[in-house]
């Protein structure tokens, strides 16, 4: 211990080595000695951090050891700036100077713009060529009002005024942000508009990536994302993409746009004032232009997840041409990078097993356990996409079967824990016959997204069924289909009571502090639905019937059982007001359930049933935050809006006119060298389309509709069970 004879004492020096030239070093042999670097003392850390007065002494300063604390001391930093701050300081410079010339071109093609049109305005007021006398002078400005419409909070941080001549001098009004990834300017210079001419300028060109929001509104952003959206789009890890903000500088391109894709699909949940409508459209519009550009020009995962992240927010905008296209694109990704199988799975022998060994290449092996678990969730992610957008739909998986050959995913918080666990195959694969059951361990590792990924299975199984033609006069088709419907109907059960009791306490917990835990196992109940009503719906309610093939009274009560869950539930859902938290598959089981009960009210003897203006009103609420669920509500209002024999009369009507339509178009593609006699499809022939396409199954191939709606066939009033003509399992 140090006395007071020593403690101010210098020691004596001792011979240095080479490896210390330039500074003197002490031997700490003794307890009272003391450490000199350059001639300067160096406090210990803890005084430094309370700002008092150290002694320095070694191994305990005074004040350390006179209070009782742990006494440390650092090494002191050699003198000149840290390492790499010279090529940070390059890389600013670098993008300083694109800003300045971005900023000059802009400038140049506002000022022959702004000269174009005074010319053409001196031309039109004076025809015999006398000079104008406001000709010379600046353009009256615009009002603020007009300029805040076309400019975006983070994306107008350098502003330049319609007045600014050519001689002045632009003063740069960027803010310095502590953790900016990189500042570009975008800057939307007021378009200037005459009937003569109409042109923008300002706009960069495609070339030019939007910058991404400040750190305090990108953390923002990027955290209403894992609360609405990660949890039933499991895909990213939070930890990892928090990691990716918390640099200095974002090197990774594709690091880039992948927060430029969580910034597109969040800015919906943003409570920020400035983010108006206007400016979330024209924002919106510039990342999905950079995350599609991106996207067809680099392959990684990374680039990927950003895809299907701009796919989420294109399907809970609209389902357009344009949005499955991106469905194809991502799944067609996922396919040449062999995603659909396991680390180490054999392809097995066919004919296209080289091509995909090459395409294989392409992709790094992951590196740890997790990266493995991030590839598997993306592939569910993009099969869950795949599967939902096909269903009711007389299409094709983009996925096959052979080709997803994935475990389920694991727990969510073992994933972003990093802990290894195992999961079992799925259940229902063609593939994998003989899947162990579930153990207590290896269904703790199961998780609300795995059970989803499972009851997909059994979905695709049924679309597949469906689209089996189907010969209603023959005992022994229907004998086979009735077999087939069975046995899946006898696998949603069995998936059923093999979930874990959280599934049954949803009610219980809508009114818990933990709304946004239990949103995936609100997603997984309404998934459950869809599969109900997508098997039961060709049994209770075919398009055709006949001696052999009779509704199913058994069937019908399954299809409304369904939807009086759904409709328990989003009542707990809209009482707790939890829509924000769920997306556009909440809107799709409604969309499905508001169907069915049209065309259960056009059965003869049944009237409407008033649920169905529940699920209207909230479908209408969740079109706040998911455009599609608008939609949806415009194409049934109408419908519903008319009186209930009017309803019951129309729904029969549209209807029937849907399968008529699908059957000929079915033929239509069907038939070799042929060309179609049909014409353009109107309006009304669209709707019953868009509304009872879906439900025209199952697909009997023995006859031809007829030509007229009143001689088409319509289901005749049950209200009881038939053990002779009924399908469901005995």
């Amino acid at each position: 211990m140090a006395t007071p004879e020593n403690r101010g004492k210098r020691p004596k020096s001792t011979s240095h080595s080479d490896d210390n030239s330039g500074y003197i070093t002490f031997s700490l042999a003794d307890k009272g000695k003391r450490e000199w670097q350059g001639g300067d003392f160096i406090s210990c850390v803890t005084c430094q951090a309370r700002k008092v007065k150290c002694d320095r002494v070694r191994p305990n300063c005074g004040w350390c050891e006179k209070n009782g604390r742990q006494c440390s001391y650092s090494k002191k930093q050699r003198p000149g700036p840290k390492p790499g701050s010279s090529q940070d300081l390059a890389d600013k410079v670098f993008r300083l100077e694109n800003v300045v010339q971005l900023l000059s071109k802009q400038l140049e093609n506002h000022i022959c713009v702004q000269k174009s049109i005074e010319t053409s305005s001196d031309a039109s007021h004076s025809p015999h060529g006398q000079e104008s006398s406001t000709s010379s002078g600046p353009v009256a400005p615009r009002s603020s009002a007009a300029e805040d419409e076309n400019r975006i909070p983070w994306l107008s941080q350098v502003t330049l005024s319609e007045q600014t001549l050519p001689n002045q001098v632009v003063r740069d009004t960027t803010p310095k942000y502590r953790n900016e990834t990189y500042v570009r300017a975008f800057t939307p210079v007021t378009p200037l508009v005459t009937p003569s001419l109409s042109t923008t300028v300002g706009w960069p060109s495609e070339t030019v990536e939007p910058e991404l929001p400040p750190p305090e509104q990108l953390y923002v952003l990027v955290d209403l994302y894992f609360k609405h959206i990660n949890t039933w789009v499991p895909m990213l890890d939070r930890l990892t993409t928090f990691d990716i903000l918390s640099q200095t500088w974002i090197p990774n391109e594709s690091d880039r746009v992948l927060l430029h894709a969580i910034v597109l699909v969040s800015l919906r949940f943003s409570q920020d004032p400035g983010h108006t409508a206007e400016v979330r459209n024209m924002y919106r519009i510039q990342l999905k232009r950079r995350v599609q550009l991106f996207g067809l020009e680099h392959s990684n995962i990374r680039t990927i997840q950003s895809m299907v992240l701009l796919t989420v927010d294109m399907l809970g905008t609209s389902h357009s041409p344009e949005t499955s296209n991106m469905v194809a694109l991502i799944t067609q990704s996922i396919l040449n990078f062999r995603l659909g199988f396991e680390v180490g799975h054999s392809v097995g022998a066919s004919s296209q097993a080289p091509s995909t060994a090459i395409r294989s290449r392409l992709l790094n092996p992951p590196i740890s356990w997790i990266e493995n678990e991030e590839r598997r969730r993306l592939f569910w992610v993009v099969y869950s996409m795949d599967r939902y957008t096909t269903l009711g739909t007389y299409s094709r998986f983009a996925i096959d079967e052979k080709t997803a050959r994935r475990r389920l995913p694991c727990r969510y918080d073992l994933f972003s824990e990093d802990r290894h666990v195992e999961t079992r195959w799925p259940r229902w694969d063609d593939s994998h016959d003989h899947v162990e059951e579930d153990t207590v361990q290896n269904a703790a590792n199961l998780g609300s997204y795995s059970y989803h990924c499972e009851l997909l299975k059994i979905m695709s199984q049924t679309h597949e069924f469906l689209e089996v033609p189907l010969n209603i006069d023959s005992q022994h088709d229907i004998n086979n289909w009735r077999s087939r419907y069975s046995e899946l109907d006898q696998n949603l059960s069995i998936w059923l009571r093999s979930l874990p009791g959280e599934y049954s306490e949803i009610s219980q917990f809508c009114h818990s502090d933990t709304k946004s835990k239990i949103s995936n196992w609100i997603i997984l109940q309404t998934a459950f639905v869809v599969a109900v009503i997508h098997l039961h719906a060709p049994v209770a309610y075919p398009s055709e019937s006949s001696a052999l093939f009779r509704p199913s009274y058994d069937a019908m009560q399954k299809c409304l059982g369904a939807v009086a869950s759904l409709k328990e539930l989003t009542l707990d859902v809209v009482n707790t007001d939890m829509l924000d938290l769920l997306g556009p598959g909440f809107a799709l089981a409604m969309w499905i359930a508001i169907r069915l009960l049209l065309i259960h009210a056009s059965v003869e003897s049944h009237i409407l049933d008033s649920n169905i203006f529940f699920f209207m009103d909230t479908l209408r609420q969740l079109g706040k935050y998911w455009p599609v669920a608008t939609r949806y509500w415009e194409l049934l209002d109408p419908l519903i809006r008319e009186t209930n024999p009017a309803v019951a009369t129309r729904v029969s009507e549209m209807r029937r006119s849907a399968y008529s339509l699908q059957w000929s178009l079915y033929e239509d593609g069907n038939a070799r060298g042929s060309v179609s006699s049909r014409g353009e499809l109107t309006s009304d022939e669209l709707l019953s389309l868009d509304i009872f396409g879906t439900f025209n199954y199952p697909y009997v191939q023995s006859r031809r509709p007829a030509l007229s709606l009143q001689s088409l066939p319509r289901i005749e009033a049950f209200d009881r069970s038939d053990p002779r003509h009924d399908w469901s399992p005995r």
